[in-house]
């Protein structure tokens, strides 16, 4: 079971919808030499779009709490409404407090801290699509 959940992971498909390009292409280029497949983009409408265009293809979105045109929750809930079993991980800063309510109404299942630690994101991200291939 472990093994074929390994494989899994390599064949996964990431929607990243985070607005900083440093960040971004940090978090791009990490996932795709760890071998998974990855869909970018900079803004949240964007990202529904694709999502939405892409049905059943992402095993996983990561979304930027602070995006130009929508609020990352928004984009989340979104997202949740969209595919409830696609599991959504929400990048904040450390100095920005989340309210669990409105955390718990969008629908995020992790939460990823910026600065990004690669071997900590990396972690999450494989946990994040193991569970869905369980």
């Amino acid at each position: 079971m472990k093994e074929l959940a390994r494989n899994k992971v390599k064949e996964a498909t990431i929607l990243v919808i985070v607005y900083e390009y440093i960040a971004r292409d940090i978090l791009a280029r990490t996932l795709t030499a760890k071998g998974y497949r990855v869909v970018t983009c900079s803004v949240g409408f964007d990202g529904i779009r694709k999502f939405k265009k892409g049905k059943g293809k992402f095993h996983l979105v990561v979304i930027d709490i602070s995006l130009p045109d929508v609020s990352g929750l928004g984009v989340a809930k979104e997202i949740k409404r969209i595919s409830q079993k696609t599991p959504v991980i929400l990048m904040r800063g450390w100095d920005r407090e989340l309210d669990a309510k409105e955390l718990k109404e969008s629908g995020v299942d992790f939460i990823m801290c910026k600065p990004i630690y690669v071997d900590k994101a990396l972690d999450l991200v494989k946990n994040a699509v193991v569970t869905v291939h369980q």
